[in-house]
């Protein structure tokens, strides 16, 4: 009987044992570190965005009513296959697979269009539709001399179409090589007192446009 008894204890003890051993097993699981975790989120919000060692910011020049001034921009980054420098209080967005638009935030009837070309690109039938295109918006479309173009650094522009509506609202059309890469280029100016603040801005930012 004292022989059962012992056993009998014996066994207690080491099933209580083996439970609180498993017990314990079961609760302590290795924990993430924060700093690996925060690594995880960041590498996902970066999949999908064009590597680059560009700067962040930068200051442009624009001339505003023959005053010249630098002011900070943004680097925007394109899908489409090219970057540039934002200024604040503009807006950019991807249009479809290959152009983008740069607008005035306080009125987007002021923007840009810019479109990455392709090396099959006819420039003589772009050239052609640009001219219909700028006809049929302002009523009076003509092709002007590359020089024509208020900013100097697209005087070496394939060609300038410019249309102007009786309410001098204006839009131009240029195809400039940039790096070996062509972009097409259009800026649509109603007649409003912005224009005179907002047509310098758009040409500073079209000529940080670089392809990636």
């Amino acid at each position: 009987m004292k022989r059962i008894l012992k056993y009998g204890i014996l066994f207690t003890l080491i099933f209580s044992l083996t439970a609180c051993s498993s017990g314990e097993k079961e609760t302590v699981k290795p924990q993430t570190p924060p700093t690996k975790i925060k690594e995880k989120e960041n590498n996902k919000e970066q999949e999908g965005q064009p590597e680059s060692n560009l700067p962040l910011t930068k200051n442009i020049e624009l001339e505003i009513e023959g005053m010249k001034e630098q002011r900070p921009a943004e680097l925007q980054q394109s899908s489409n296959g090219y970057h540039f420098y934002m200024l604040d209080l503009y807006n950019f967005e991807k249009e479809n697979e290959t152009t983008g638009k740069i607008s005035f935030a306080n009125d987007p009837s002021l923007y840009a269009i810019v479109e990455k070309l392709d090396e099959s690109a006819e420039i003589d039938s772009l050239k052609e539709e640009s001219l219909k295109k700028a006809e049929e918006q302002t009523g009076n479309a003509k092709e002007l001399p590359a020089t024509d173009i208020y900013f100097p650094y697209f005087h070496d522009a394939k060609f300038f179409v410019k249309g102007t509506s009786e309410e001098y609202d204006v839009v131009m059309y240029l195809v400039k090589e940039v790096e070996g890469e062509l972009f097409y280029f259009s800026l649509h100016i109603p007649s409003k007192a912005e224009m005179e603040g907002v047509e310098p801005s758009l040409w500073a930012m079209l000529g940080t446009v670089k392809p990636n």
